[in-house]
């Protein structure tokens, strides 16, 4: 056999094994979890250039009405076996922060925007509301999560939304109901909680969008 075959195998070889010892390495890092739940920073960075703020919309707190999970759970990964990374949302209170997002997204369209109490979600409800706003929100939150499988070296991600917003136009004693549904499925080779983050908050902006088109 020449020497510059055995070279030549011995190269090939170590470049195979090399790739070999990679895909190990992923699969055991990707594996590998922390025990407690990890947080995810849900935000709207959109920026929409604002001149003149003259419409006021009162904007009331999500109601979570999940009722299988804890109010700051928002998914999990599963991992080999039956190990799971958790995945909570910053501050472990989904409402607070999808009312938080959902008021940036409003004042990026150029509304300023009243925190309200509760008000009855009916049309008669809102002929009672201060007839200042030029529109009342509220919003439930029905189904929330992202479930995300370990499969080899990718992880394949599913995400569900599921809000129904209420738009009420209080000097007309008007109430529309927008029911919303997203369902989105995104597969990573290499999985990170930022990138699940920036998935989850990109779905987040898609459904506002899509609930109110004209804003």
């Amino acid at each position: 056999m020449r020497p510059s075959f055995i070279r030549l195998c011995a190269v090939t070889l170590s470049f195979t094994g090399s790739l070999v010892f990679l895909g190990f390495c992923l699969v055991f890092l990707s594996g590998c979890t922390a025990s407690g739940p990890k947080y995810l920073n849900l935000s709207y960075s959109t920026a929409h250039p604002v001149k003149d703020r003259q419409q006021s919309v009162g904007l009331s707190r999500f109601n979570d009405k999940r009722l299988d999970t804890t109010k700051g759970h928002i998914g999990h990964r599963q991992l080999w076996g039956d190990k799971q990374e958790i995945y909570a949302v910053t501050g472990q209170d989904l409402s607070a922060a999808m009312t938080r997002v959902f008021r940036t997204f409003l004042e990026q369209r150029g509304f300023s925007v009243v925190l309200l109490p509760p008000w009855p979600l009916t049309a008669e409800g809102v002929s009672r509301m201060p007839h200042k706003f030029a529109r009342v929100l509220a919003a439930d939150i029905n189904r929330f999560g992202c479930r995300a499988v370990k499969t080899g070296v990718t992880t394949q991600m599913t995400l569900i939304i599921d809000l129904t917003f209420y738009l009420g136009t209080p000097d007309k004693g008007r109430l529309s109901t927008i029911p919303v549904v997203l369902t989105l499925e995104r597969t990573e080779l290499v999985f990170s909680r930022k990138k699940l983050e920036t998935f989850i908050n990109d779905a987040i902006e898609e459904i506002f969008v899509k609930a109110f088109p004209s804003l």
